[in-house]
């Protein structure tokens, strides 16, 4: 059997049509639409219910609660310099709603840049030296309620 014979006996197969994409296109288009128009109503009822605004007062008057009850048991002695230096941090950071607690002051904190630079960074020799010769001061505690409201009232 030669080459042509081969090819004469396979000229009466038919390749078959090409798939027709149309319907899957249509099912793609309709599904995407779903999704968006899903993601659409939850935004709206997240911004009808004021979600954000309300979850970022919580978290202020929790900061501030923490910060009253963290200035009391460090006064009383039940926590020293450096547990209230961890506390201090952490409910800045998240009263503030930062993931990290910056050296540099954020742009929307209405805090001098100076004094932000200088209680961060006391506040973490405080917490990550064995030993360190600085102290808290309840200046300390008040600025920081200050910068809390402050960030509840903008």
């Amino acid at each position: 059997m030669n080459d042509t014979e081969t090819l004469s006996r396979l000229a009466d197969i038919e390749l078959p049509a090409a798939p027709d994409w149309q319907p899957l296109v249509i099912a793609a288009a309709i599904i995407t639409l779903i999704v968006i128009l899903i993601a659409a109503r939850l935004v709206w009822r997240s911004r009808k219910r004021g979600g954000g605004d309300r979850q970022t007062v919580t978290h202020l008057v929790m900061a501030q609660a923490r910060l009253e009850q963290t200035h009391r048991d460090w006064q009383t002695g039940k926590i020293d310099d450096r547990e209230a230096a961890y506390r201090l941090a952490t409910l800045l950071r998240l009263g503030l709603g930062l993931s990290q607690l910056p050296h540099e002051r954020p742009a929307h904190i209405p805090v001098a840049s100076s004094e932000w630079r200088e209680i961060t960074q006391l506040l973490e020799r405080l917490r990550y030296q064995q030993t360190s010769q600085e102290r808290l001061s309840p200046e300390i505690f008040q600025r920081l309620g200050c910068w809390l409201a402050a960030r509840g009232e903008t």
